[in-house]
């Protein structure tokens, strides 16, 4: 008798037990606040601008080879990196980011376009333009910074150009619109954690001019 009521004890306990781990299994998993992002590049490749009455089209220029940096898991340059940009000219901005086992990763952040935001910082009032121009899964235009246009306004003395890919709380993207690329206090009026951190050094120069 006593042998049964301890069998009938044990399969109660591996019931509750196996119950247990079922609904630990069934639990969501809590959202990642940011993504494990490990190297990255920006490049930088001329394009023609063309008005279209209150906007412009951005055309491709034959032969154009674009300027990309490369940046280190802490989002620095190589020691010396400095780009020269040309007053006047227009660059397609592309963002290639990578896992730490090389794998490009820079669709999720478009693919979760209502949770990532890029900042571009550091120049001079009016020296710099830029324009969001991501489109989702479904062509829909989204405001990310995976790839946008910048452009070169006027010339300005060099400055360390600061390229900032902000993972936002959930519901801030909201408060978020085009106009926002360059808000220097992104980090205080829009909470989250910073996915990317790329930093290197930029003289917007007049055409013609190679001085460094």
């Amino acid at each position: 008798m006593n042998k049964l009521k301890n069998y009938k004890f044990a399969m109660l306990i591996g019931f509750i037990a196996l119950s247990f781990t079922a609904c630990k299994k069934d639990d969501p998993i809590a959202e990642i606040p940011a993504e494990e992002v490990g190297t990255a590049e920006l490049s930088f490749l001329e394009v023609e601008a063309e008005l279209h009455n209150d906007h412009y089209h951005y055309n491709d220029i034959a032969g154009a080879v674009p300027l990309t940096i490369s940046f280190d898991q802490a989002g620095l340059a190589p020691v010396g990196t400095h780009a020269h940009l040309t007053e006047g000219k227009t660059y397609k901005v592309s963002l290639k980011a990578f896992d730490f086992a090389k794998r490009e990763m820079q669709q999720e952040f478009v693919d979760k376009a209502d949770l990532h935001q890029a900042f571009l910082l550091g120049a001079p009032d009016g020296v710099l333009t830029y324009v969001y121009a991501d489109r989702n899964a479904d062509n829909k235009k989204v405001n990310v910074g995976v790839t946008g246009y910048l452009t070169v306004n006027k010339a300005s003395a060099g400055f360390t150009f600061r390229y900032v890919l902000r993972h936002l709380n959930p519901g801030v993207k909201a408060s978020l619109t085009a106009q926002h690329w360059n808000a220097a206090d992104f980090a205080s009026r829009f909470s989250g954690a910073n996915d990317l951190d790329l930093k290197f050094n930029l003289h917007p120069v007049a055409a013609g001019d190679h001085d460094h």
